[in-house]
């Protein structure tokens, strides 16, 4: 077995499960992203289509099965992404299978003639990313039940 280190960045999220339990820890990030330039994100780590996503929690590690997992919730870091050139804003409203109401921004990058909210959430991924002025949310799409544009 191999003794060397793979370096990863910790982030502190904030998950909440499908039952409405929330755990808050530390996840490892890759310090390259595989698909564009710069630390791997949180919704890159989730759509990895890893079952279960390591935690590193106060109370010790935790595997969190990601088809549980109905949001995560992490700080925006300054310099992290520019999310003014990430595409078309739009403001929508979520409803959650636990009837929770989040009022988000969602930004739809994608070619001419597919920018509109529908588009972006008929891509194949299982968590879509939506941003307040100081967090990201990583909602999973069993999670939802519908979204207001």
């Amino acid at each position: 077995m191999s003794s060397e280190k793979i370096d990863k960045k910790k982030k502190e999220v904030l998950f909440t499960l499908t039952d409405g339990t929330e755990i808050k820890g530390e996840v490892y990030l890759w310090l390259y992203s595989a698909n564009r330039r710069g630390v791997q994100q949180i919704d890159e780590l989730l759509n990895e289509g890893n079952p279960f996503i390591p935690v590193n929690t106060v109370d010790g590690l935790v595997l969190l099965n990601s088809t549980h997992i109905m949001l995560a919730r992490a700080n925006i870091e300054k310099n992290s992404r520019d999310f003014t050139i990430m595409g078309d804003k739009h403001r929508v409203s979520i409803t959650t299978m636990l009837q929770k109401n989040l009022e988000a921004n969602l930004y739809v990058s994608l070619p001419e003639g597919f920018r509109r909210v529908k588009d972006y959430l008929n891509q194949p991924i299982q968590f879509f990313t939506f941003f307040l002025p100081e967090c990201i949310l990583c909602v999973n799409r069993d999670s939802i039940l519908s979204i207001r544009d």
